[in-house]
């Protein structure tokens, strides 16, 4: 996936991710043959909603209201939002492409069937929506620095203050951070937890620092979508039930 117009380097980096996830998700999955697609405006037009496709060669370009917006690469899964009939890109496709379709039942149920392919569909899946949520970012910059969505921290730099009031809960998606109360080291935070989320249900400020130990790709949430989320994804909560747990244990054995 090649997405367009000017990006920073974490782009790319979340863009290589997504190519290996694909490729170590589907490495086991059986072989169909390839087909050719005539040229299009509109893939859709040509081929059924309830298939998904992996490019395997060729040109296939996405718009969003007219405008190029991606080219799509060699291994990138197409057609996930057209099965769900959710809102989706124009897919325009070029002479001599080729690609490998699946039923949409099909690709889903292999990567259900067990929960080492469920993680690495979840983390394919967050990492997507990171690159296409900070597109859209970028492409719709306001004079406010942003301080939900995707953010990229520099080792050091502060992701929360203690004391600061608290909106936002944070996942880190990429590298780790350490925690800090009253300038001492208490803890870390890893890939995948959640973090941040103690002072929004309470309402009090930040309870501790915490900066990243090495290049972080972070996710924040505004404390309304993360109430939602957790009501309608109850693993959700599960996971942050364990990270807070992980936690406290750590503080605690840092007191005795």
């Amino acid at each position: 996936m090649l997405l367009l117009g000017e990006r920073p380097a974490y782009v790319d980096q979340l863009t290589d991710r997504l190519k290996k996830l694909a490729h170590k998700l589907f490495e086991e999955l059986p072989d169909v043959p390839a087909i050719s697609l005539n040229a299009s405006t509109d893939l859709y037009e040509l081929e059924s909603t309830e298939s998904l496709f992996i490019v395997q060669h060729g040109n296939l370009s996405g718009y969003h209201n007219d405008q190029l917006c991606m080219y799509f690469e060699k291994g990138d899964i197409i057609g996930l939002t057209e099965c769900y009939q959710l809102p989706s890109l124009r897919i325009a496709v070029e002479d001599n492409t080729q690609v490998k379709p699946y039923s949409a039942d099909t690709l889903l149920k292999f990567v259900n069937e067990t929960k080492e392919r469920q993680a690495i569909w979840n983390s394919y899946l967050l990492t997507l929506v990171s690159l296409y949520q900070d597109a859209y970012g970028r492409n719709h910059t306001t004079k406010v620095e942003p301080s939900t969505g995707f953010l990229n921290f520099e080792p050091g730099q502060t992701i929360i203050k203690q004391g600061d009031e608290a909106h936002e809960v944070f996942t880190i998606l990429q590298g780790k951070a350490d925690v800090f109360v009253d300038e001492v080291k208490v803890g870390e935070v890893l890939t995948d937890e959640i973090f941040g989320a103690m002072a929004v249900f309470t309402g009090e400020t930040r309870s501790a620092t915490v900066k990243a130990a090495e290049p972080c790709a972070i996710l924040a949430v505004p404390q309304e979508e993360f109430v939602t989320l957790i009501k309608s994804h109850p693993q959700t909560t599960m996971t942050l039930i364990e990270n807070m747990a992980r936690q406290i244990k750590a503080l605690n054995s840092k007191i005795q």
